[in-house]
């Protein structure tokens, strides 16, 4: 889904078309799935164990054609690694094994001395929208990947690996790196464009009203529901410095004039009366108990009758989805006992806030869970 055209500073409406339904989003899986198995059928066994085990290497060599500008110089067209390296003040040589490899997954392709980038590769540029770039540079980063190698004790123990490498928690450890926290930050901000056209489409947002997005970040699942509804107003609660970036953002998405930003602690107390709530990715990146407490504080602030939507990846236990499995271990390893969970977990912890469980649709993307306030 690419950047909408500016039309008198509004971003135009997402285009619902980009949202394919759960069922064509399985069917195009599971073909995928299928003609690689095929494939594979023909390599020896202990070559495709070798290429499983270094799949790593992918990471890094994503991160450092990244993290250079390599991606970026080549997105106007193809190249050699002499004329990079020369721009870029790198090594030739070794920019060109570096692109060779990449060449070898599909990111680059490689037409005599030339490198160009595959749609993949142009994916990673940070003029495409969204760009996978940010999430990239997040991965690549030594706090995560050193929590990622600590994954072995974390089977041991079942504990997080991340306060258990560095001392700290994640939140901790940006708090002290604003760097990396900004980092983080764009990556997660990026990656939620994947989404926004089924969480658009896939809840009965109101006409009128106040939606409140609680720990939205810099408000694009805000930006986008209000664009989709002119009636609707909208209620950002995060922390002060995300504020100040969330004002810039929803001033170019054209919905700043009609949302209050307000700061608010979401293991605290939240001060903002709407009739819908919105958490995305918020609990998935905690244990029960600290996801109970937040969806406590929100039912605090809940007037009767209205609605929390929980937007979270969907992983039942017996489900070998390669997304959802892959969100749970990253959230194992950089998290504070976070995890997928299943529509049933999600409506039990509803429950124990007091919340009684209402709608829940699993879409293309992102299921949405809906729980309704009723005292």
């Amino acid at each position: 889904m690419g950047k909408s055209p500016h039309d008198g500073g509004r971003r135009s409406p997402i285009n619902l078309d980009a949202a394919p339904p759960r069922r064509a989003v399985q069917v195009g899986l599971a073909v995928r799935r299928g003609l690689r198995r095929s494939a594979d059928r023909l390599v020896p066994a202990e070559v495709l164990a070798y290429e499983q085990a270094i799949s790593f290497f992918r990471t890094r060599v994503l991160g450092a054609i990244v993290e250079l500008g390599v991606v970026d110089a080549l997105n106007g067209g193809s190249r050699t690694a002499v004329d990079l390296a020369t721009e870029l003040e790198l090594d030739a040589d070794t920019l060109h094994r570096v692109l060779r490899m990449a060449a070898t997954f599909d990111v680059v392709e490689l037409d005599g001395d030339r490198f160009s980038l595959t749609a993949a590769g142009e994916a990673l540029s940070s003029t495409h929208s969204p760009s996978i770039g940010p999430w990239v540079r997040y991965l690549n980063t030594d706090a995560v990947q050193r929590a990622w190698a600590a994954l072995p004790e974390t089977v041991r123990t079942g504990e997080p690996s991340f306060p258990a490498v560095h001392g700290v928690s994640t939140w901790d450890h940006f708090a002290a790196n604003p760097e990396e926290e900004r980092t983080f930050a764009n990556a997660m901000r990026e990656l939620s464009k994947l989404t926004l056209a089924w969480i658009v489409a896939g809840y009965p947002w109101p006409e009128q009203g106040v939606v409140c997005d609680v720990a939205g970040g810099s408000g694009p699942v805000l930006a986008a529901i209000l664009n989709a509804r002119p009636g609707l107003r909208g209620i950002l609660v995060e922390a002060p410095g995300v504020l100040a970036e969330a004002d810039r953002h929803l001033d170019e998405a054209g919905v700043r004039e009609r949302v209050e930003l307000r700061e608010g602690n979401m293991f605290e107390r939240i001060e903002a009366t709407a009739d819908l709530y919105v958490l995305k990715d918020i609990l998935h990146d905690y244990d029960d108990e600290r996801s109970l407490q937040i969806l406590r504080v929100v039912a605090e602030a809940m007037p009767r009758g209205a609605r929390v939507v929980l937007v979270e990846t969907i992983l039942d236990r017996h489900e070998t989805d390669p997304i959802g499995a892959s969100i749970d271990l990253h959230m194992l390893t950089q998290c504070d006992g976070g995890r997928q969970r299943s529509i049933g977990d999600l409506q039990e912890l509803l429950r124990a806030a007091g919340l009684r469980p209402g709608a829940a649709k699993r879409t293309g993307g992102p299921g949405l869970i809906e729980g309704i306030a009723q005292g």
